[in-house]
């Protein structure tokens, strides 16, 4: 009985981790770039003086698939339409992001709403002093009033689940996992915006049907509860 307890105590603990995840996604379900955050749980058998238990194992993950493109027609937003990662110099080091919304720092490199910087081939990317028209193509070639000014790094990986969010829709990864020989199949949308993959109504669904689990154990655990409070004042009667 004590073991059924256990049991369903570790279910409600794996419930409020799936909410704790749902309620993530739904909070960035309009942030540029995002991407769904997921959870899963494994069985795990261990035994102490042979007497076996069961414990779940939380696991979390990242939904990287593509989110969908949507036009707003300024200058200095970019997105990916295919493999890979714009990659950014940041104070903690590189970091890589599906978050094309960019802006122009007082000294004219491109960079983040944070301050992190989009490099090119040559370093972080800068629009000389008095630059108006900038054109960035579909193979990531940056011009400023007709000139060349630098060369978007797309940053793709052999195992996308090493990656690590960072925050700001920015992760970090090992370098070994940097794909350098491999064929990047990507267009830069120049003008465009990846949205979230999060699907709001989905994580509603979700959500609900998890309240419900919660539920249910919560009931199991009250069930047993009940069962050994009976028991306990049967023996002694």
């Amino acid at each position: 009985m004590i073991d059924g307890i256990e049991l369903a105590a570790s279910g409600l603990d794996a419930y409020a981790n799936v909410q704790d995840v749902i309620a993530r996604n739904l909070a960035n379900a309009n942030t540029i770039g995002f991407k769904k955050n997921t959870v899963s749980f494994k069985s795990i058998l261990t035994e102490v003086d042979g007497v076996e238990t069961s414990n779940l194992q939380t696991n979390y993950g990242v939904d990287q698939s593509n989110g969908k493109l949507t036009y707003t027609g300024n200058n200095l937003d970019i997105a990916i339409d295919g493999d890979g990662f714009f990659t950014l110099e940041t104070d903690k080091g590189m970091r890589y992001t599906r978050n094309g919304q960019f802006q122009l720092s007082s000294n004219g490199e491109i960079i983040t709403a944070t301050g992190s910087k989009l490099l090119g081939q040559s370093g972080p990317i800068i629009i000389p002093k008095g630059g108006r028209e900038i054109v960035i193509d579909n193979k990531g070639v940056v011009r400023a009033d007709g000139k060349d000014v630098g060369e978007l790094i797309i940053t793709n990986f052999t195992d996308l689940t090493r990656l690590v969010p960072t925050g700001d829709s920015m992760f970090t990864a090992p370098l070994e996992t940097i794909n350098e020989n491999g064929d990047v199949k990507f267009r830069v949308a120049h003008g465009y915006l990846e949205r979230s993959n999060v699907n709001a109504v989905m994580e509603m669904v979700d959500m609900i049907a998890n309240m419900r689990s919660y539920e249910a154990s919560t009931g199991v655990i009250k069930t047993f509860s009940d069962l050994m409070e009976r028991l306990i004042s049967s023996q002694t009667i």
